[in-house]
């Protein structure tokens, strides 16, 4: 999907920085991440909630509802990942990882929403699981 947006404060393939205060390269945060996950082709944009109405209606989708702050969300009918908080640079590699097992769940067919609580739902669970091993696997790689 090729996505074109008025103002890009950075890009690196398919990843899109739609705000001037995002703080970090995101060559290396690309670089980090897929040293951990198996390369993907799923689209990241960095934008906070407001924009990231403008580009789901620009594509033809609703808006989302945001009833608190959110880290970041993968859209499942447009396949975009987009993270709205960036203020530590581990919380930005965690929320990717976590969208990015969302994105992999889509990929296998077990991506669904049923009537369970966020957080009560295994997808969630197992998102928040493999996120916080691969971020452990980061920090342990750091160490050495």
């Amino acid at each position: 999907m090729e996505l074109q947006f008025q103002n890009v404060y950075q890009q690196v393939e398919n990843w899109y920085v739609l705000d001037s205060e995002l703080p970090w390269d995101i060559k290396r945060l690309r670089d980090d991440l897929f040293s951990l996950i198996e390369v993907c082709k799923t689209p990241v944009i960095f934008c906070d909630t407001c924009d990231a109405n403008h580009v789901l209606l620009s594509l033809g989708e609703e808006e989302e509802e945001f009833l608190f702050p959110v880290g970041g969300f993968y859209h499942k009918e447009k396949q975009l990942i987009f993270v709205c908080m960036w203020e530590e640079y581990e919380q930005v590699l965690k929320t990717l990882l976590h969208e990015f097992r969302h994105a992999m769940q889509h990929k296998r067919g077990v991506l669904y929403v049923g009537q369970e609580l966020y957080e009560d739902r295994w997808i969630e669970k197992d998102a928040r699981k493999f996120a916080e091993r691969k971020l452990d696997e980061y920090k342990n790689r750091k160490l050495m």
